[in-house]
């Protein structure tokens, strides 16, 4: 987990916190890499395997080495190139002081070590045998003190030390997948997790921190599964200007806290909580020597990065469409906050995105289980998920909207705002001329009053007048007085938003568009199956010709499978061929392509990394549900993207590749190739045992959507030239115009 050799002097390390620079964030963009790159992010797989293997292991023979370094680099090279990992900013920077101090006094174990920050709400922190440690951001988010995270990378440096990885490696077991195995690297048995308790509180007690932390980075991982802080959340945080929730929505009991200490670890690779805490408190009366210090490096800077992890955590949450959590989070945040332009970009964004799943009776994936819920998070999660389809849209309107007024000229908050009113407009469960015309206050008053009204005898003429439609008008009118029902608020407290001359001109705009969207899809319905499908060949032809002349290219992925499972060495020779024949094809077919792929990353350098990321962490957004037009999570940084390379168009692809003979008796019999000297027998399974299958994707980085996705299939083994000429035939086609 730690990066650099030690070299502060106790002066430094004493003075270090009041010379950091503090991040503003009012104005905070999600945290990117930075400075030089580090090998590990620019060194080939295959080179990492093969230099491991020349080292070898002494406790594994020449075949377990094979096995063990592949698995084990592939695996964790998939982790660094996810687009999660970032490297020389503010959090890895910490994280590393804290490692320094930590091993101060053996300056060679600390120069084995580097330590990178994972963008993931999960609360975890791991070791490799290569020497990397990852710790997440849900972990730093949680913590309390630097204490804890020097305790939590003392473990994994024991880890480290004392091999666990490979000990874990059951090469010994027979019949089972590599793959399998792998996966079994990070899970340590109890024995080891207690070995490494042990001997974290060792490292960790030369280090001067408090033996106090310890016990309580325990009560930490234990509850990590909750938000990073418990507060509770007022019924009344949606009710202002007239607007009005019923406090009925709501629940009417707390949601208790289900963790506990003594769980059942007969089935976890883990002990439990409680055993772990008394086996560390025996080692912590070991030792005589304890302090009361918990934060060498300040108090002020273990905060800053904290809430570097939690702001990153509200990202983390709407890229993994967690909406209900990510709004929770901007609560807790935007009481120390309440001026900083990203939490309200987010909010935004959250409240636009959960209206589309709402819409697509999707919410459920967005908003936690109802048997899930516990503790001062569940108050808002179970208000989400009792708001019918008609009230969610009126309150994401009411936040959307007052986001956009208060901040009218911040570019992102009015993109939400345009593509939530357009999606609006084809929202059918929404119709502007239900909304009342009064806030729910004033239509609370006005039915008080009609109500008092309604004792007092009505003329017989008035009865008379009123025909059969106007009583149906009557009722179905939410501004008639006596009409009103609290349970309906999501029909009042829009009246600002109806008089927004603005506001109704957009709406009718594409409301417009949306008529007309559905005028066509009847008349295709009115079509015959013939005519159908020569309209449908044609759109897709159509669909085709994007008129691309530049793309910026995102690496292929490419997986080679060999009995059942992938073959990391060949996938990424393969990956290698394809991006040449992505290159060279696109050359042919007209098209200037912008290669960002880890390949390059040697020269493109740290800039290219932080490109390469967003791109994958746009394309892990959208993926999550291609038939939900989300608004994409890190608009600034796309735009700016696009503005850099001067096209908005990016392609991903995926090629996946399998030989599967089928070898029988009658295959060889049914297949003989007669050459001039001899009889060759080749089964029909050898010969067209190759499937290989492609997929190109192409996103507009400005729209965020999908424009056209193409998968070819053949059945033929995968070399550059096969490919290259496929390629031709879609870049070509993508490249020609309507």
């Amino acid at each position: 987990m730690i990066k650099l050799k030690l070299s502060l002097s106790i002066f430094s390390l004493l003075s270090i916190g009041a010379l950091f620079s503090q991040v503003d964030f009012n104005n905070y963009t999600t945290a990117k890499s930075k400075g030089k790159i580090p090998v590990d992010f620019t060194k080939q797989t295959y080179t990492k395997v093969q230099e491991d293997i020349k080292k070898g292991k002494e406790e594994l023979n020449q075949n377990q080495e094979r096995v063990f370094f592949e698995g084990t680099n592939y695996a964790i090279d998939e982790i660094l190139h996810s687009g999660l990992v970032i490297y020389g900013d503010e959090m890895s920077n910490y994280i590393s002081e804290v490692a320094d101090h930590l091993l101060r006094n053996d300056s060679d174990l600390r120069s084995q070590l580097r330590f990178y920050i994972i963008k993931s709400n999960a609360s975890n922190a791991f070791s490799t045998d290569q020497g990397i440690v990852f710790v997440t951001t849900g972990l730093l988010s949680q913590l309390t003190s630097e204490a804890q995270i020097a305790y939590v990378l003392a473990h994994e440096i024991s880890h480290y030390t004392e091999k666990h990885v490979v000990e874990t490696f059951d090469y010994k077991t027979k019949g089972y997948r590599q793959s399998d195995r792998i996966a079994s690297l990070s899970q340590y048995s109890k024995d080891k997790e207690f070995e490494a308790d042990k001997l974290g509180v060792k490292l960790y007690n030369a280090a001067g921190y408090s033996e106090e932390e310890i016990i309580s980075t325990f009560d930490v991982l234990m509850y990590s599964y909750l938000p990073f802080d418990e507060v509770v959340f007022p019924i009344s945080y949606f009710n202002k200007d007239g607007f009005y929730i019923p406090t009925t929505l709501f629940p009417s009991k707390k949601y208790e806290i289900k963790a506990i200490e003594d769980y059942d670890d007969s089935n976890s690779s883990h002990p439990n909580i409680k055993k772990r805490k008394e086996a560390a408190e025996i080692e912590i009366g070991t030792y005589s020597n304890w302090t009361d210090v918990t934060q060498r490096l300040g108090e002020e800077r273990f905060k800053e990065i904290r809430n570097i992890a939690r702001f990153e955590s509200v990202r983390n949450d709407i890229i993994d469409n967690q909406y209900g959590n990510a709004l929770y989070s901007i609560f807790i945040l935007e009481k120390d906050f309440p001026n900083s332009m990203y939490l309200k970009r987010m909010k935004a964004q959250t409240w636009m995105n959960l209206m589309l799943y709402k819409a697509e009776n999707k919410s459920s994936q967005t908003i936690q289980k109802t048997s899930e819920l516990e503790g001062e998070s569940a108050t808002l999660h179970f208000f989400l998920k009792k708001l019918s389809k008609e009230a969610l849209i009126s309150l994401s309107l009411r936040q959307v909207y007052d986001l956009y007024k208060s901040n009218p000229n911040d570019e992102e908050i009015k993109a939400v705002y345009t593509k939530y009113v357009k999606d609006l407009a084809g929202n059918s469960q929404f119709k502007l001329e239900k909304i009342s015309k009064k806030s729910f206050n004033d239509a609370a008053q006005d039915f008080v009053k009609a109500s008092k009204d309604s004792i007092k005898p009505i003329e017989k003429d008035t009865v008379a007048k009123t025909s059969k439609y106007d009583k149906i008008k009557s009722k179905k009118n939410a501004d008639n007085p006596s009409n009103f029902d609290s349970s309906k608020f999501y029909l009042y407290g829009l009246n600002d938003i109806l008089d927004d001359k603005l506001f109704s001109d957009l709406y009718a705009e594409n409301k417009a568009e949306w008529d007309r969207l559905d005028k066509e899809k009847e008349e295709y319905n009115a079509l015959s199956k013939k005519e159908k499908k020569a309209y449908n060949k044609a759109k897709a032809a159509e669909s085709e010709k994007l008129g691309i002349k530049e793309l910026i290219v995102v690496e292929p992925m490419v997986l080679s499978y060999k009995h059942g499972e992938v073959d990391n060495i060949k996938s990424e020779k393969l990956e290698s061929d394809f991006s040449e024949a992505i290159e060279s094809s696109a050359e042919l077919a007209g098209i200037k392509t912008y290669s960002v792929d880890s390949r390059t990353l040697a020269t493109k350098g740290t800039q290219g990394y932080n490109e390469r990321s967003i791109l994958i962490n746009m394309l892990n957004q959208i993926a999550a549900d291609e038939d939900i037009n989300i608004f994409p999570v890190d608009y600034q940084l796309l735009k700016q993207i696009s503005a850099d390379y001067g096209t908005s168009k990016v392609m991903f692809s995926l090629v996946e590749h399998e030989y599967s003979a089928n070898i029988s008796a009658s295959g060889v019999l049914s297949s003989v190739i007669i050459y001039p000297i001899l009889f060759i027998y080749v089964p029909v399974g050898i010969l067209s045992g190759s499937n290989t299958e492609m997929n190109m994707l192409i996103l507009d980085l400005e729209s965020g959507k999908i424009e056209n996705g193409v998968s070819y299939y053949f059945k033929d083994s995968p070399k550059k030239l096969q490919l290259g000429a496929h390629v031709y035939d879609i870049l070509k086609t993508m490249g020609e115009s309507n």
